[in-house]
């Protein structure tokens, strides 16, 4: 099986054939709302997720893909405004780390500054994601 039909089968499936599925999930949904937050992302901002993902699964291929294409559907939804919204988004956000604290320890703001390009109008809104991902991890970080 191709690894871009197994990721989207194991996308699907995730529940119940990724390891940690929630966490992978959170994950993405923190990398959907930078990327999300751009007027027209590009394969260029999943190229660098791709590589922040290697960072952060090792070699682990399926983790890795299935991350880029759960933040990728993620995305998808927000851009298209279908039920989901970047403000719901955010708010998704909030409640997994208020429910979840340790889910703050996942945000590694090096990586989200990584994806933070683009023209003065993007990046002022991802800067404000940027900021409202800060408040959250300060707020209900379980390292206080």
């Amino acid at each position: 099986m191709g690894i871009r039909i197994k990721s989207i089968f194991l996308s699907f499936f995730r529940e119940f054939f990724v390891y940690h599925h929630r966490s992978l999930e959170f994950r993405a949904k923190i990398f959907a709302a930078i990327i999300g937050a751009k007027l027209d992302p590009d394969e260029d901002d999943f190229a660098i997720l791709y590589e922040i993902s290697g960072e952060i699964y090792g070699d682990d291929e399926n983790r890795r893909a299935v991350l880029i294409q759960t933040t990728k559907e993620y995305v998808a939804k927000v851009k298209r405004k279908d039920h989901l919204t970047l403000d719901a988004l955010l708010l998704s956000i909030d409640h997994a780390i208020k429910t979840h604290k340790r889910y703050s320890a996942k945000i590694d703001f090096d990586h989200l500054r990584r994806l933070m390009i683009g023209e003065e109008e993007e990046t002022l809104i991802q800067q404000r994601v940027y900021d409202f991902l800060l408040y959250e991890v300060k707020t209900y970080s379980v390292n206080k």
